[in-house]
């Protein structure tokens, strides 16, 4: 009897221990890994399980659901431009980072990048800090930074994923319920050796 009592106690123990292990961080408010509780700034992390629930919607409309942030044309046709409105400020004050690197370009007369064109199954966790972070990121960043962070490598040699959507997109009073919108996402990822491969394949028609 003593024996089986340690031995459950023990495995309570070690478990309580894994749920304590769940501290969330974000890198995009001092570029190396911080505390969220310990951030100095308004940090919003969306994370993969989010973006799994919201399949068949693209990049922008996901952020367009953050508060304080509004993307005007989230909904329009691929290609068209967009517009970033965070804290009063336009596409020139909102930096856009994948994976560190930097995609709206300051010398540009709008400054805008399409996020509609980033297929949603290739993103790891998408981090946005609500004000000014200049001083980290240049005069660019004065009213916001998406920050986005795609998948990396599985460890098996090979592996692969296919998803597909299909849609109507048709306003809630058109009752044709014509198939208009189909999305196709092919990965093909794997480890051999020390070379990792990640090949993303994002084809869509609206």
């Amino acid at each position: 009897n003593y024996v089986l009592g340690a031995g459950l106690l023990a495995c309570l123990t070690g478990f309580a221990q894994q749920a304590e292990q769940l501290d969330e961080v974000v890198v995009t408010d001092s570029k190396f890994e911080l505390k969220r509780e310990n951030s100095g700034k308004v940090v919003v992390k969306i994370t993969q399980d989010e973006l799994a629930k919201n399949q068949g919607k693209s990049v922008a409309e996901v952020i367009n659901t953050i508060s304080g942030i509004e993307i005007n044309g989230s909904r329009s046709n691929a290609g068209q431009n967009l517009s970033y409105y965070v804290r009063g400020g336009n596409n020139r004050q909102v930096l856009v980072l994948i994976d560190g690197v930097q995609m709206t370009d300051p010398s540009a007369i709008a400054n805008d990048f399409d996020l509609r064109l980033l297929d949603i199954n290739s993103i790891e966790s998408i981090e946005i800090i609500k004000g000014a972070a200049s001083t980290l990121y240049g005069s660019g960043a004065a009213t916001a930074v998406i920050n986005i962070t795609t998948k990396k490598a599985g460890a098996d040699k090979i592996s692969a994923q296919l998803t597909a959507v299909a849609g109507t997109n048709e306003a809630q009073n058109n009752r044709n319920f014509g198939l208009n919108d189909f999305q196709n996402h092919v990965s093909v990822n794997g480890t051999l050796n020390k070379f990792t491969y990640l090949v993303f394949i994002y084809c869509f028609h609206n």
